[in-house]
């Protein structure tokens, strides 16, 4: 009995130790928050999210999905997430008015098509007098649209209608209320998917800048960036990166299992178009700083035509990861 007594004490301060120390630990478990369209930009956020992949780390991630620019700008000046996909000028934007973001990378080099009713649309010249749908008034699809319009003698001609977003693009596509629609994948695929043989991919975005600007190839469209706090935590960005990468990776590799995957985030979106997206979109996720010369030759571009796209300047060094 005197033996029981004596050890229930040590007993109870092992107990109470071992709750404190698994209190600390949770407590020291790192939350963050990833963000993203429904594009495919987002597909290896998701898979991180699915496989908890900075676990051995200590860092819990969750998803939400931002579905327009208005929405991801309140999100990022609120510091309502750490780590967001989203257009490469408007990462740029944001730090050039001073929001703590730094750019992870550039994983997105071609994804937008023009869709078209009439399969005999091949080039800009053909679009003279007609209308086009263009997404997002200002922001990344119709910048670069009008841009790339901007080198074509016709470019007084074409008469724009602007949509809040994709999905409402694509309703208007499919409901013949517009013939010729800039559109970006997922969407892309899922109007192909709807009616086929009734529309057809008629222009490549990525193409078509290869060929006006030979000298700057490649179109770095979207990335992922770091928001707030985290954007100073270089090595956590690191592994941020190297995972985002290796997902991406596999997605690519893997379309179909990755399909599976993403259906879980946006069940709406059936896993053939899901997986037709990925197909269709080079997703090949690239470190910012390792591609900072082809990210400011886009940006000079662009600020030739309206420097208020990139928020006035090419950002500086602390910009890129």
């Amino acid at each position: 009995m005197k033996i029981f007594s004596s050890l229930l004490p040590r007993a109870l301060w092992v107990f109470t130790a071992t709750c404190l120390f698994a209190s600390v630990a949770v407590s020291e478990e790192r939350q963050l928050i990833l963000a993203g369209p429904a594009a495919v930009v987002s597909y290896p956020l998701m898979l991180m999210v699915k496989r908890q992949s900075l676990e051995q780390a200590g860092v819990d991630l969750s998803f939400e999905q931002w579905r327009n620019p208005d929405q991801l700008r309140a999100m990022i000046a609120g510091q309502q997430v750490d780590v967001s996909a989203m257009p490469s000028n408007l990462a740029a934007i944001f730090y050039n008015k001073g929001q703590p973001i730094k750019l992870i990378n550039i994983s997105i080099w071609d994804i937008m098509t023009l869709v078209s009713r009439d399969p005999n649309i091949h080039s800009f010249e053909q679009l003279a007098g007609k209308e086009v749908l263009l997404p997002f008034k200002n922001d990344m699809p119709s910048i670069l649209f009008r841009r790339l319009l901007s080198e074509s003698p016709i470019s007084q001609s074409i008469r724009y209608r602007y949509s809040q977003n994709l999905l409402a693009s694509s309703q208007l596509l499919l409901a013949g209320k517009v013939d010729h629609a800039l559109l970006l994948e997922p969407v892309t695929s899922l109007v192909m998917q709807r009616q086929p043989n009734r529309f057809y991919r008629s222009i490549n975005i990525s193409q078509k800048w290869r060929e006006s600007f030979p000298k700057q190839p490649d179109l770095p469209q979207a990335g992922i960036i770091a928001n707030g706090s985290i954007s100073s935590d270089v090595a956590l960005l690191e592994k941020i990166h190297q995972e985002y990468k290796k997902q991406a990776l596999w997605c690519r590799n893997q379309p179909h299992d990755c399909a599976v995957i993403v259906a879980e985030f946006l069940p709406k979106v059936p896993k053939p178009v899901l997986v037709e997206a990925i197909n269709n979109t080079h997703l090949e996720a690239k470190k910012a700083s390792s591609v900072r010369p082809a990210i400011e030759a886009f940006y000079q571009v662009l600020q030739a035509t309206n420097s208020k796209s990139i928020g006035g300047r090419l950002p500086q060094q602390g910009f890129y990861l």
